[in-house]
């Protein structure tokens, strides 16, 4: 059994995006997953599974487009995979309020070209830095006046794109048993 968090784009965020958590816990469950837990309503969930990754994110996304109605973009990333972005933090000497340092969760590995809009721009005194498939984000204003995280939001780039702030990065890696 491998352990996993799953991480949604865009539920829970207006009436029509509305995913109660006991819902997605039973989706999941259905999908073949095991110690389905989740936290907060944002779509956040850990469990286990037997299913191989590429399996895993077709029953799961099948699932949820069945549920919503639409198509769900989802981020998966391994217990292991998660305590890599974790101990890889770029800006643990800086970030003082973990609820200002944020990742954005990537399905792939963004490419030049997709990163060029945030390469184009001084966004002092927010910074980033891009570690394969996540892009670590400081603001330390808040992430509300940000022009940064307005532009993490809309990046366009291939797949799934969802951000995180620091404090839920950690409780997801708690929760898989890794911390």
């Amino acid at each position: 059994m491998r352990r996993y968090a799953l991480l949604l784009r865009g539920v829970n965020v207006g009436a029509k995006n509305a995913l109660p958590m006991a819902k997605l816990r039973a989706t999941l469950a259905d999908a073949g997953c095991t110690d389905v837990r989740t936290y907060v309503q944002s779509g956040n969930a850990v469990f286990a599974t037997r299913l191989a990754e590429a399996a895993l994110t077709k029953a799961v996304e099948r699932a949820l487009e069945d549920d919503m109605g639409r198509p769900i973009a989802t981020t998966l990333r391994t217990a292991q995979q998660l305590k890599g972005v974790v101990d890889g933090n770029p800006f643990g000497e800086v970030a003082n309020v973990p609820k200002f340092l944020c990742v954005t969760f990537l399905s792939h590995p963004p490419t030049k070209t997709e990163l060029a809009p945030l390469a184009a721009q001084d966004w002092t005194p927010d910074r980033f830095q891009v570690a394969g498939r996540e892009i670590y984000s400081w603001h330390p204003n808040g992430q509300g006046r940000s022009r940064l995280a307005l532009a993490l939001a809309k990046l366009r780039v291939r797949g799934a794109a969802t951000t995180r702030n620091w404090n839920t990065v950690v409780k997801l890696l708690e929760m898989l048993g890794e911390r």
